[in-house]
Protein backbone atom coordinates (compact mmCIF):
# COMPACT_ATOMS: atom_id res chain seq x y z
CA UNK A 1 0.00 0.00 0.00
CA UNK A 2 2.81 2.41 0.89
CA UNK A 3 4.50 1.63 -2.41
CA UNK A 4 1.33 2.43 -4.37
CA UNK A 5 0.88 5.73 -2.50
CA UNK A 6 4.52 6.59 -3.12
CA UNK A 7 4.14 5.95 -6.85
CA UNK A 8 0.93 8.00 -7.00
CA UNK A 9 2.66 10.86 -5.16
CA UNK A 10 5.56 10.82 -7.62
CA UNK A 11 3.17 10.86 -10.58
CA UNK A 12 1.20 13.76 -9.09
CA UNK A 13 4.42 15.63 -8.40
CA UNK A 14 5.53 15.27 -12.03
CA UNK A 15 2.12 16.37 -13.32
CA UNK A 16 2.19 19.50 -11.17
CA UNK A 17 5.78 20.18 -12.22
CA UNK A 18 4.91 19.94 -15.93
CA UNK A 19 1.80 22.04 -15.37
CA UNK A 20 3.82 24.74 -13.63
CA UNK A 21 6.36 24.79 -16.46
CA UNK A 22 3.57 25.03 -19.04
CA UNK A 23 1.92 27.94 -17.22
CA UNK A 24 5.28 29.71 -16.93
CA UNK A 25 5.95 29.28 -20.66
CA UNK A 26 2.50 30.61 -21.58
CA UNK A 27 2.99 33.58 -19.23
CA UNK A 28 6.34 34.44 -20.79
CA UNK A 29 5.04 34.12 -24.36
CA UNK A 30 1.99 36.29 -23.65
CA UNK A 31 4.13 38.89 -21.90
CA UNK A 32 6.70 39.05 -24.70
CA UNK A 33 3.90 39.35 -27.25
CA UNK A 34 2.93 42.74 -25.83
CA UNK A 35 6.43 44.23 -25.75
CA UNK A 36 6.67 45.38 -29.41
CA UNK A 37 3.43 47.34 -28.97
CA UNK A 38 4.79 49.00 -25.84
CA UNK A 39 8.04 49.92 -27.57
CA UNK A 40 6.15 51.52 -30.46
CA UNK A 41 4.59 54.12 -28.15
CA UNK A 42 6.69 57.32 -27.87
CA UNK A 43 8.27 57.76 -24.45
CA UNK A 44 7.44 60.53 -22.04
CA UNK A 45 4.32 62.63 -21.72
CA UNK A 46 1.83 62.82 -24.58
CA UNK A 47 2.40 65.81 -26.83
CA UNK A 48 0.46 68.90 -25.78
CA UNK A 49 0.18 67.96 -22.10
CA UNK A 50 1.88 69.44 -19.07
CA UNK A 51 3.30 67.29 -16.30
CA UNK A 52 0.58 66.37 -13.81
CA UNK A 53 0.19 63.64 -11.21
CA UNK A 54 -3.05 62.38 -9.73
CA UNK A 55 -2.27 64.24 -6.51
CA UNK A 56 -1.74 67.47 -8.44
CA UNK A 57 -5.00 66.91 -10.32
CA UNK A 58 -6.86 66.57 -7.02
CA UNK A 59 -5.37 69.82 -5.71
CA UNK A 60 -6.27 71.63 -8.95
CA UNK A 61 -9.86 70.39 -8.77
CA UNK A 62 -10.13 71.39 -5.10
CA UNK A 63 -9.42 74.98 -6.09
CA UNK A 64 -12.44 75.07 -8.39
CA UNK A 65 -15.70 76.38 -6.94
CA UNK A 66 -17.52 73.11 -7.60
CA UNK A 67 -19.23 70.42 -5.58
CA UNK A 68 -21.42 67.35 -5.98
CA UNK A 69 -22.26 66.27 -9.51
CA UNK A 70 -20.47 69.26 -11.03
CA UNK A 71 -17.22 68.30 -9.33
CA UNK A 72 -17.62 64.66 -10.33
CA UNK A 73 -18.18 65.74 -13.93
CA UNK A 74 -15.10 67.96 -13.86
CA UNK A 75 -12.98 65.04 -12.64
CA UNK A 76 -14.50 62.68 -15.19
CA UNK A 77 -13.89 65.15 -18.00
CA UNK A 78 -10.30 65.74 -16.88
CA UNK A 79 -9.42 62.04 -17.05
CA UNK A 80 -11.21 61.63 -20.39
CA UNK A 81 -9.33 64.54 -21.95
CA UNK A 82 -5.93 63.80 -20.43
CA UNK A 83 -5.79 60.03 -20.91
CA UNK A 84 -5.98 59.37 -24.62
CA UNK A 85 -7.24 55.81 -25.15
CA UNK A 86 -4.20 53.65 -25.81
CA UNK A 87 -3.56 49.92 -26.20
CA UNK A 88 0.22 50.15 -25.95
CA UNK A 89 1.03 51.01 -22.34
CA UNK A 90 -1.19 48.47 -20.60
CA UNK A 91 1.56 47.26 -18.23
CA UNK A 92 2.01 50.73 -16.74
CA UNK A 93 0.43 51.63 -13.40
CA UNK A 94 -2.61 53.86 -13.61
CA UNK A 95 -0.60 56.62 -11.88
CA UNK A 96 2.07 56.57 -14.58
CA UNK A 97 -0.52 56.21 -17.34
CA UNK A 98 -2.33 59.31 -16.06
CA UNK A 99 0.89 61.28 -15.84
CA UNK A 100 1.88 60.31 -19.38
CA UNK A 101 -1.60 60.91 -20.80
CA UNK A 102 -2.24 57.44 -22.23
CA UNK A 103 -4.34 54.56 -20.98
CA UNK A 104 -6.95 51.89 -21.66
CA UNK A 105 -10.23 51.58 -19.76
CA UNK A 106 -8.87 49.90 -16.63
CA UNK A 107 -6.13 52.50 -16.17
CA UNK A 108 -8.63 55.30 -16.80
CA UNK A 109 -11.10 53.84 -14.29
CA UNK A 110 -8.51 53.47 -11.53
CA UNK A 111 -7.15 56.98 -12.17
CA UNK A 112 -10.63 58.53 -12.05
CA UNK A 113 -11.54 56.57 -8.92
CA UNK A 114 -8.34 57.72 -7.20
CA UNK A 115 -9.05 61.36 -8.06
CA UNK A 116 -12.63 61.12 -6.80
CA UNK A 117 -11.46 59.50 -3.57
CA UNK A 118 -8.98 62.35 -3.18
CA UNK A 119 -11.96 64.70 -3.46
CA UNK A 120 -13.69 62.77 -0.66
CA UNK A 121 -16.16 60.87 -2.81
CA UNK A 122 -16.82 57.17 -2.30
CA UNK A 123 -15.68 55.74 -5.63
CA UNK A 124 -14.55 52.34 -6.85
CA UNK A 125 -13.54 50.88 -10.25
CA UNK A 126 -15.91 48.22 -11.55
CA UNK A 127 -15.88 45.92 -14.55
CA UNK A 128 -17.99 43.60 -16.68
CA UNK A 129 -16.60 40.74 -18.72
CA UNK A 130 -19.25 41.28 -21.40
CA UNK A 131 -20.25 44.81 -22.37
CA UNK A 132 -22.07 46.08 -25.45
CA UNK A 133 -20.46 49.28 -26.70
CA UNK A 134 -22.23 52.04 -28.68
CA UNK A 135 -20.85 50.66 -31.96
CA UNK A 136 -22.38 47.25 -31.27
CA UNK A 137 -19.14 45.48 -30.41
CA UNK A 138 -19.04 43.31 -27.30
CA UNK A 139 -16.09 42.95 -24.92
CA UNK A 140 -14.84 43.52 -21.41
CA UNK A 141 -14.81 47.03 -19.96
CA UNK A 142 -13.95 48.94 -16.78
CA UNK A 143 -15.50 52.14 -15.44
CA UNK A 144 -16.32 53.81 -12.10
CA UNK A 145 -19.11 53.63 -9.55
CA UNK A 146 -19.38 56.75 -7.38
CA UNK A 147 -21.71 57.57 -4.50
CA UNK A 148 -23.56 60.89 -4.49
CA UNK A 149 -26.32 61.80 -2.02
CA UNK A 150 -26.86 58.18 -0.98
CA UNK A 151 -27.23 57.10 -4.61
CA UNK A 152 -24.71 55.28 -6.79
CA UNK A 153 -23.83 56.51 -10.26
CA UNK A 154 -21.90 54.82 -13.06
CA UNK A 155 -19.50 57.16 -14.84
CA UNK A 156 -16.95 56.64 -17.59
CA UNK A 157 -14.14 58.98 -18.76
CA UNK A 158 -15.06 58.53 -22.43
CA UNK A 159 -18.25 56.54 -23.02
CA UNK A 160 -20.61 58.93 -21.27
CA UNK A 161 -23.60 61.14 -22.07
CA UNK A 162 -22.92 64.43 -20.26
CA UNK A 163 -26.48 65.72 -20.75
CA UNK A 164 -28.19 62.67 -19.29
CA UNK A 165 -25.34 61.86 -16.90
CA UNK A 166 -25.26 58.21 -17.87
CA UNK A 167 -22.92 55.69 -19.46
CA UNK A 168 -23.41 54.97 -23.16
CA UNK A 169 -22.65 51.25 -23.03
CA UNK A 170 -24.62 48.30 -21.67
CA UNK A 171 -23.15 45.72 -19.27
CA UNK A 172 -24.27 42.26 -20.38
CA UNK A 173 -22.71 40.31 -17.51
CA UNK A 174 -22.37 40.84 -13.78
CA UNK A 175 -20.80 44.13 -12.74
CA UNK A 176 -18.16 43.52 -10.07
CA UNK A 177 -15.42 45.31 -8.20
CA UNK A 178 -11.76 44.34 -8.69
CA UNK A 179 -10.26 41.89 -6.23
CA UNK A 180 -6.48 42.17 -5.82
CA UNK A 181 -5.94 38.89 -7.69
CA UNK A 182 -8.35 39.72 -10.51
CA UNK A 183 -6.80 43.15 -10.95
CA UNK A 184 -3.37 41.59 -11.53
CA UNK A 185 -4.75 38.84 -13.78
CA UNK A 186 -6.98 41.14 -15.83
CA UNK A 187 -4.25 43.75 -16.14
CA UNK A 188 -1.82 41.18 -17.49
CA UNK A 189 -4.40 39.61 -19.80
CA UNK A 190 -5.61 42.97 -21.05
CA UNK A 191 -2.08 43.95 -22.04
CA UNK A 192 -1.85 40.96 -24.38
CA UNK A 193 -5.35 41.47 -25.78
CA UNK A 194 -4.73 45.19 -26.29
CA UNK A 195 -1.44 44.50 -28.04
CA UNK A 196 -3.12 41.98 -30.35
CA UNK A 197 -5.83 44.49 -31.23
CA UNK A 198 -3.17 47.08 -31.95
CA UNK A 199 -1.27 44.67 -34.23
CA UNK A 200 -4.40 43.66 -36.15
CA UNK A 201 -5.90 47.15 -36.49
CA UNK A 202 -2.73 49.28 -36.42
CA UNK A 203 -4.73 51.64 -34.22
CA UNK A 204 -5.27 52.47 -30.56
Amino acid sequence: MKTILKIMFQILKKILSYLGISVAIIFIIYTLYAIPAMISLPGGIRAGLEEQTIEEAVKALEKKDLEGLDLIEEARSLVGKRMSYCRRNSYESYEKAFRRGYGFCQQQAFALSAILEGLNFEAVPVQSMQTMFPDGNIGGHSWVRVKLNEAYLFIDPILYNTEKHEITFTPLSEVTEFSAFFRILSGWGSATINAHRYYTTDSD
